[in-house]
C-alpha cells in the first residue's frame, strides 16, 4: 500500500541509534506521546474534584457514575469493535484509493447502524431498564434518555477518527482531537452543574451537547478522508474481525464499570457516589499502563521480528517498577489525597483507593503475559480470560457486596484482576517462552509490598506532616531497588548518567 505524505509516520532519532538504548528511547518516545492527553485529562479531573464533590451530593455522584458505566457498555455496543478492524486492516487496503472506500464503507455502516439500534433502544429502555432494580434511584428519562442520545454521537468519533490518527502515527492529531473532546465536555459539565446547579442531569446535558459539537468536526474529518459507500467485500472482513472482540470488551467494561450498577441494587446512591470517587484516584496507575502499553505492543512484535528480542525481559522488568511505583504512591497517598481533593463528605472514598490501584496493577502484569498470547495468535484464548475474569468479578460483587457494602466492589476488582492475570499467566505458559526475569520482578514487587504496609499505617494526626513523611516512605522503593542490587550496576550507571543530563538541561534552562 501507498501511504501519502499525510499519513506517514515517521520514527523518533532515538529509533535511529543503535541497541538497547534506541528502543528504549522510542519505547519511552511513544508511550509518552500515547499518554500524554490520558495524562492530562486525569489530571484535570483530578483538579475538578473539589468543584464536582462541593456541587454534587454523594448520591448525584453515584447517579452520575452508574449513567456513565452505562454509557461505556453502550459504546461497545454501538461500536462493535471495529476500531480494532481499523487497526489491522487499514494496511491491507490497495493505495489511497482503497483505504478511502474501506473508511467510507465502516463510517457508512455505523450511522446506519447506530441510527437503527438508538431508535430501538429508545422505544425498549422504558421496559427493559426497570429489571435492572435502579429505576427508583436513576428513572429512565431523563438520566439513562441523555445517555442514549449522546453514546451514538460520540461513535464515530471512537471507532473511526481516533484510530485513523492511531494507525497514522499521529499522535498530536490523536491528542488533540481527544483533549477537545475532553475539553467540551468538562466545559459543559462545569456550566450546567456548578453554573446552572443542576446536579447529575446537568453534567449529562453537558455531555450531549458537548457531543454535538464535537459530530461538526468529526463529520469534516471523516469527508476529508472517506468515500462514501457501502461495499460487503470491506465490511464482511472487518465484521469477521471486530464481532468476536465483542465479549471481549463487554466482560473488560464488566470488570471496569459493572461494580457500580451491582452497587446501585444494594447499597445507597451515596455509597455509589463515594465509591465512584475512590475509583476516580486508584485510575491514575491504568491511565499510564495504557499509554505505556500503546508504544509497547507494536514494538514488542517489532523486535521479535528483527530477532532482537534479548533485551525484552530487562524491559518487562523495568515496566513492573513503573506500575509498582504507581500502584504504591497511589496507595499510600490515598488519604491525603482525596481529603485535599474532595469535599469532606467524600473523604470515606480513601479506603477504595489502594485495592482499585493493586488490581489496575494485576492488569499491567497480566499485559506482558497477554504479549506472549499475541505474538503466537492465540486471539481465540483472549476473550476467554477476560470473559471468564469479568464472570468471576460480578460473581464476587454479587456475593460480597451485599454482606459488606461498597469496600467489596474493591476487592472484587482485586479479585477480578487476579483471575486474569492467573488464566493470562497459565495460557501464556502453556504457548512460548515467558518474557520474565523472575527473580527480579519478584524482588521489585516484594520490595514494594514491604514499603506499602507500613506506609500506608503511617498517619501522624496532621496532614500536612504526613505527607512529607510518606513521600519519605516512597522514597525507600527506589532506594532498596539500588541497595538489593535489584538494578544492576549498567542500570546503576545509566541512571546516574541519565539524572547528570537531566540536570544539565534544568541549569541551562535556569540561565
Amino acid at each position: 500500500m501507498t501511504i501519502t505524505t499525510e499519513t506517514a509516520s515517521s520514527d523518533p532519532p532515538a529509533e535511529r541509534q543503535p541497541g538497547v538504548l534506541r528502543d528504549l528511547t522510542a519505547l519511552l518516545s511513544r508511550s509518552s506521546a500515547y499518554a500524554i492527553s490520558d495524562i492530562f485529562k486525569q489530571a484535570i479531573n483530578f483538579l475538578l474534584l473539589p468543584l464536582y464533590t462541593a456541587y454534587l451530593s454523594k448520591a448525584d455522584y453515584g447517579v452520575l457514575s452508574t449513567a456513565l458505566a452505562v454509557a461505556a457498555v453502550l459504546e461497545v455496543v454501538y461500536g462493535l469493535g471495529l476500531r480494532g478492524a481499523i487497526g489491522r486492516l487499514y494496511f491491507d487496503q490497495q493505495g489511497e484509493t482503497g483505504v478511502r472506500a474501506f473508511l467510507g464503507t465502516l463510517t457508512t455502516f455505523l450511522v446506519g447502524y447506530g441510527a437503527a439500534l438508538t431508535v430501538i433502544l429508545l422505544a425498549a429502555g422504558p421496559v427493559v431498564w426497570p429489571l435492572l432494580g435502579l429505576e427508583h434511584e436513576i428513572a429512565f428519562s431523563p438520566y439513562i434518555l441523555l445517555v442514549l442520545l449522546t453514546v451514538p454521537l460520540n461513535t464515530l468519533g471512537l471507532s473511526l477518527v481516533l484510530p485513523l490518527y492511531y494507525v497514522r502515527g499521529q499522535a498530536i492529531r490523536y491528542a488533540a482531537f481527544s483533549l477537545f473532546s475532553f475539553g467540551l465536555v468538562t466545559g459543559g459539565t462545569i456550566l450546567f452543574v456548578v453554573g446552572l446547579g443542576k446536579g447529575a442531569e446537568g453534567a449529562l446535558w453537558g455531555r450531549w451537547i458537548a457531543a454535538l459539537v464535537v459530530v461538526v468536526p468529526t463529520i469534516w474529518i471523516l469527508a476529508r478522508n472517506i468515500t462514501p459507500t457501502l461495499r460487503r467485500e470491506l465490511l464482511h472482513p472487518a465484521l469477521v474481525f471486530s464481532l468476536p472482540l465483542v465479549p471481549h470488551l463487554i466482560s473488560t467494561w464488566a470488570l471496569n464499570f459493572s461494580d457500580r450498577i451491582i452497587l446501585g441494587n444494594f447499597v445507597s446512591m451515596d455509597d455509589v457516589g463515594v465509591y465512584a470517587v475512590g475509583y476516580q484516584f486508584g485510575l491514575v496507575v491504568t491511565v499510564v499502563i495504557s499509554g505505556i502499553n500503546t508504544a509497547w505492543t507494536p514494538w514488542y512484535f517489532r523486535v521479535h521480528t528483527e530477532d532482537r528480542r534479548d533485551h525484552v525481559p530487562a524491559f518487562v522488568t523495568y515496566f513492573v517498577i513503573v506500575t509498582a511505583g504507581l500502584a504504591l504512591g497511589a496507595a499510600l497517598l490515598s488519604r491525603e489525597a482525596v481529603m485535599i481533593m474532595t469535599a469532606a463528605d467524600y473523604h470515606d472514598a480513601w479506603v477504595i483507593v489502594p485495592l482499585v490501584a493493586l488490581g489496575y496493577f494485576l492488569n499491567g502484569l497480566s499485559l506482558r503475559f497477554l504479549d506472549v498470547l499475541m505474538l503466537h495468535k492465540r486471539t481465540s484464548v483472549v476473550p476467554l480470560t477476560t470473559i471468564l475474569a469479568g464472570a468471576a468479578n460480578i460473581g464476587f460483587n454479587l456475593l460480597v457486596i451485599p454482606q459488606v457494602g461498597m469496600i467489596g466492589a474493591a476487592y472484587g476488582t482485586v479479585f477480578g484482576y487476579a483471575v486474569r492475570l492467573a488464566l493470562t499467566a497459565y495460557y501464556a505458559a502453556r504457548t512460548g517462552p515467558l518474557p520474565f526475569e523472575w527473580g527480579r520482578v519478584a524482588r521489585v514487587i516484594a520490595l514494594a509490598g514491604m514499603v506499602a504496609v507500613p506506609g500506608m499505617l503511617l498517619h501522624s494526626g496532621s496532614l500536612w506532616l504526613t505527607i512529607p513523611l510518606k513521600l519519605a516512605v516512597f522514597g525507600l522503593f527506589p532506594l532498596s531497588l539500588l541497595l538489593t542490587g535489584t538494578l544492576n550496576a549498567t542500570e546503576r550507571r545509566a541512571l546516574w548518567r541519565g539524572a547528570q543530563l537531566l540536570r544539565g538541561k534544568l541549569g541551562r534552562a535556569a540561565s
